[in-house]
C-alpha cells in the first residue's frame, strides 16, 4: 500500500504546487519538508494539502480517513514532517481501515 499512498501524495503535492506557485513541489521526494523553515509549504499550505489528501485518498480507496486527528497532534514526531514520515502514515490509516 505504501506506493499507493505515495502515489497518491505526491500527485497531490505536484497540483498545489501548480495553485501555489511553488513549482519544487512536482519533483518532491520522501525528503521534502511539509513543515518548518525548509517547507516550500507554509501553515495554509499544509491545511490545503491535508483536506485535499483526505478527499484523494477516499477517490482511490474508497476509504474515509482523518489526517489530522488527536493522534496526529499528539505524536511527539509529527507525521507531517516530511513526506515520506506522511506516506507511512496514510499507509498505517489505510491498514487499520481494512
Amino acid at each position: 500500500m505504501g506506493a499507493q499512498a505515495r502515489e497518491i501524495i505526491l500527485r497531490r503535492l505536484a497540483l498545489l504546487g501548480k495553485e501555489l506557485g511553488k513549482p519544487e513541489l512536482a519533483s518532491a521526494t520522501d525528503e521534502t519538508h511539509l513543515i518548518g523553515a525548509q517547507s516550500p509549504l507554509d501553515s495554509i499550505g499544509l491545511v490545503t494539502l491535508i483536506a485535499d489528501l483526505e478527499g484523494d485518498i477516499l477517490a482511490a480507496t474508497g476509504k474515509s480517513v482523518t489526517l489530522a486527528d488527536e493522534k496526529a497532534m499528539s505524536l511527539t514526531l509529527s507525521p507531517f514532517r516530511r513526506v515520506g514520515t506522511l506516506v507511512e502514515y496514510v499507509d498505517e490509516k489505510l491498514k487499520i481501515k481494512n
